[in-house]
Parts: structure tokens; sequence; C-alpha cells
């Protein structure tokens, strides 16, 4: 408990809410193109039913427009927006790995190169994730609705979105740290991540359940909302980053020591 204190007093003081901004930047700026990607790669993805989810009522209306741009988009896409989309969608693992060096407090590697491909590779990998849980989702969706109960089902679908959100975090994590991070060593902060998803998420059910942004934002409430939410998502994973890092900073005066 000293330890997840800690973390947060840490992240006030080192102001890294600034880093969770600018990685919201960087997804928002990466997930158009890598929307278009993915329709590209995989097709017409069906993610009806994880949009559907009670978790995601409160930004499913702007992830079904993006999924449906980019699906207009890619009938009549040209080589250089394919080519030009697949370098920006790269853009969040790229100042995710960035973002990482700060809070670790490790020297920026000089060139991008190997970053840019690593990226890249883990971009295929998403669209890999995404059309593995879509497939699972409608596979499962008959055994869930028609043969198990009502809460039962439920039961299931809340332990599989918490065991995809604890492999991105873990994924990510082992990603963003610039020195050689074991998967082990980044279980710690990869489940306090989870933990404070879920919790805001729910949160934030809640709160969307009560306020009406539409009277306030009119038309782009849901660009609003979804900033916001997303806001909130990446500050839990810096806060999941940090306490990593201190974990990994105490083994290393543990050996010198």
């Amino acid at each position: 408990m000293r330890t997840v204190i800690g973390t947060f007093k840490f992240f006030s003081d080192k102001r890294f809410s600034t880093i969770a901004g600018t990685l919201v930047y960087f997804f928002i700026m990466s997930i158009a193109p890598f929307t278009l990607w993915l329709t590209l790669v995989c097709g017409n993805v069906d993610i009806e039913r994880f949009l559907s989810h009670e978790l995601f009522e409160s930004v499913s209306p702007f992830l079904r427009y993006m999924k449906s741009s980019a699906e207009g988009a890619a009938s009549g896409a040209g080589i250089v927006l394919i080519v030009t989309s697949l370098y920006s969608s790269t853009n969040f693992f790229y100042h995710l790995r960035r973002s990482g060096e700060i809070i670790y407090d490790a020297p920026s590697v000089k060139g991008g190169l190997r970053l840019r491909l690593a990226s890249l590779v883990l971009i295929f990998a998403a669209f890999l994730l995404v059309a593995l849980i879509a497939a699972m989702s409608i596979a499962g969706s008959w055994i869930l609705d028609e043969i198990m109960p009502i809460y039962l089902s439920d039961i299931i679908s809340y332990v599989f979105i918490t065991a995809t959100a604890f492999t991105v975090a873990l994924v990510l994590n082992i990603f963003a740290c610039p020195f050689r991070l074991k998967a082990e060593e980044a279980v710690p902060g990869s489940l306090l991540t989870t933990l404070l998803w879920l919790i805001c998420l729910v949160g934030f059910g809640i709160y969307m359940h009560f306020a009406n942004p539409e009277r306030l934002y009119g038309k782009i409430a849901s660009i609003i909302v979804f900033l916001l939410w997303c806001y909130i998502m990446m500050t839990c994973f810096v806060v999941g980053v940090i306490y990593n890092g201190m974990f990994k900073s105490r083994r290393v005066m543990k050996k010198l020591f």
C-alpha cells in the first residue's frame, strides 16, 4: 500500500499527467490509420458485441464512427494513403517508448529506425489481437446468450475483458521500458493498471449515466467524451509504468548493496 501511495505521489510531483496527455494525443493520431489498416488486413471485423458491452457504452458511438469511416476510406485508398497511414499508426508505440525513457529516467536512444520497426511489429500484433477478440466474441456469443444463465454470462464477459486488459497492459509495459524488462517484472504495474482501468470504467459509466454532455457540447459530445475517457485510461497506464519503475529501481539497489 505504501508503494502504491508513493507511486501516486511520484506521479503528481513529477507532473507525469503531461505524459498521459501526450500519449492520448498520439493515440488519437494513430487510431484512425490503425482502423484503416485493420480493415485492409482483416476485412470488416465485427466488434459490435465488444462495443455494446456496458463498460464501453459511453465511447462506443465514437468508435463505431471511426470504424465506419475506415471502411469507407479503405474502399478507395491509394498507395500514398496506405503507406503514410501505416507510418502514422506507429506513432503511439514510438512515443510510448520515448515516454518510458522519461519515466525510467533513461537516456534517449539516438535514431528511431529500430523503434519504428518494433512499433510496426506491435501494430500487426494488435491487428491479430483485435481479430482474435472479435472471433472469440462471435464464437462465444451463442454459448453465453443461449445456453448459460445471464449472471454467469456476465461473469465470463467480465473475466474475458479483465484478462484482455491485463494482457494489453503487460505488453505495453514491457515495450515502454527502455531496459530489458522480464514479463514477471512487469506484472505488478500491469495488475495495478488493470485494476485502475476496471474501477475507472465502472465509475465513468456511472458518471455518464447521470451526465448529459450533449447539452453542453452538442454534436461533438462523443468526441469530448472519448478524449476524456482516453485521458483517464492513459493516466491509469502511466501510473502502472511508474509502479513498475519503482520496483525495478529497488531491485537494482538491492543488487548493488
